[in-house]
């Protein structure tokens, strides 16, 4: 089984990767297109203004900032929260935290306070690159983040020390520092599950993990530079720039996205042109129906792609009513653990599988990518120490899914468990010892099967597959 690095790769044998990389090259070809979009306030007209950058500026901020990063003692391997709002200087961010070679923590604020806090106190950072009331808490937390010495600050810094934004930029771009070499197995990132099935877990993402998504994302859908992104999923700022395409983001609170207004959504969307969009369902479902009910169109977006959850039939004809005439409305499968996985287009489903659901055959989640290895294995409960332990189960036959690929993360982080609900918190950050904290030993041990050196994960999905090589989800 490989073991994950975090130390620097130069002398590796592995294949040298950086999803980052991807935006050096895009940045030649189109050096002066818009990288990114975001909503400001408004000019005296009452016309929407936005602040953008170039992809040539993307490139270069996100190395001088990577610089910067190094000359604070940043290295391979170093874990750093990142906790700032999607915009320009969150995209370059997290290039310059891929190019310093730190792995980078991100977590979902919709999780709640309570398990967010405790989910960075678990992971032991060793810095904060957060805008000011994320650095506020941190101090206030202080004890339990001891460890943090490496802090940048996005917004005004008041008295908790460490750079501004611009204080590293400026570092930065008078460095001369060179920066890491990252290999397909070094730690890129640690994410964390949102906690909607159990306990938030922190899945290890590596650099492999990062350019196989966008690989996969770009090459299957057909995703080429030039293109307008509505990204209602700030991560997807990432995917997009190495692909080429605009992100635009809209005015909306990510961690909430039900509670997205659809004015502002379809005034970004238009205001761009955008010719595709990633949202869940929940924004699916109300943009479509004010659309409906207003009789609003958004005429130039032609690939509609909904994360998270199955969607509705009533909520893609909706959609697709809504859209260009020649439009296309993916819904890919995965999971934190392993994104993509399976893909479906709204046409199959209003067209065929829909019928089939209704009739309590479950919900077809489509075919697979083609990295992706797949199979339907016998239910069990208990930890499987090896691949021959299971009985792969024929067409037809309900059982438990799992896959691997090398979008598929090789194992959850080793102290990312979050548990013990009783207490606040503050008691949480304050008196929790390392060792109470549950590990993650248990939750691998489940969750992941060894067969020689690869890893199968389980998604804890139930179904089937149909004559098609379709997986149905049935639990």
């Amino acid at each position: 089984m490989s073991s994950i690095s975090t130390q620097p790769s130069a002398l590796s044998s592995q294949p040298t990767v950086n999803v980052a990389d991807r935006l050096a090259t895009i940045a030649q070809r189109q050096p002066d297109a818009v990288a990114v979009a975001v909503p400001g306030r408004g000019d005296v007209s009452g016309q929407n203004s936005y602040s953008t950058c170039t992809f040539a500026e993307l490139d270069r901020d996100a190395s001088a900032l990577a610089r910067g990063l190094v000359e604070m003692g940043v290295q391979p391997g170093t874990r750093l929260v990142l906790l700032v709002r999607p915009g320009c200087e969150f995209v370059k961010l997290v290039f310059a935290l891929l190019r310093s070679g730190a792995t980078t923590v991100l977590i979902d604020p919709g999780m709640g306070r309570k398990h967010l806090v405790k989910c960075l106190a678990a992971v032991e950072p060793e810095g904060f690159v957060a805008i000011s009331s994320a650095q506020a808490v941190r101090t206030v937390l202080r004890r339990r983040f001891s460890r943090c010495k490496l802090n940048v600050t996005v917004g005004r810094r008041w008295f908790w020390g460490g750079k501004t934004y611009e204080q590293l930029l400026q570092l930065g771009r008078k460095s001369t520092a060179s920066l890491p070499t990252t290999c397909a197995d070094d730690a890129a990132a640690i994410i964390y599950t949102s906690g909607s099935t159990g306990p938030p877990k922190g899945v290890l993402y590596t650099h492999e993990m990062f350019d196989t998504q966008v690989a996969e994302i770009g090459g299957h859908y057909d995703i080429r530079p030039g293109g307008f992104d509505l990204a209602c999923f700030p991560l997807f700022g990432l995917f997009n720039s190495a692909m080429g395409v605009t992100t635009v983001f809209p005015d909306m609170d990510f961690s909430r996205p039900a509670s997205a207004d659809p004015t502002k959504l379809l005034a970004a969307a238009n205001d761009w042109h955008v010719t595709q969009a990633f949202a869940s369902p929940a924004v699916w479902s109300k943009l479509s129906q004010y659309c409906e009910t207003h009789g609003e169109q958004i005429p130039t977006l032609r690939k509609v792609f909904s994360c998270g959850a199955p969607v509705p039939a009533k909520v893609l004809k909706r959609t697709l009513a809504c859209v260009s005439a020649d439009a296309e409305m993916h819904t890919p499968y995965g999971a934190t653990e392993c994104l993509p996985i399976a893909t479906i287009e709204a046409a199959e489903v209003l067209g065929e599988t829909r019928q089939r659901t209704d009739g309590g055959a479950g919900v077809c989640v489509g075919r697979k990518f083609g990295t992706i290895d797949w199979r339907v294995i016998r239910i069990i409960d208990e930890p499987i120490a090896l691949i021959d332990e299971c009985e792969e189960l024929p067409e037809g036959e309900i059982g438990e899914l799992i896959v691997r690929g090398p979008q598929v993360s090789p194992k959850y982080n080793d102290v990312s468990a979050v548990g013990n609900d009783s207490c606040t918190d503050v008691e949480f950050a304050s008196n929790t010892s390392r060792s109470s904290l549950p590990t993650a030993l248990t939750h691998n041990a489940i969750a992941k099967i060894p067969d020689g050196n690869t890893l199968w994960h389980r998604m804890g999905d139930v179904g089937y597959f149909d004559e098609q090589g379709r997986f149905w989800y049935c639990g």
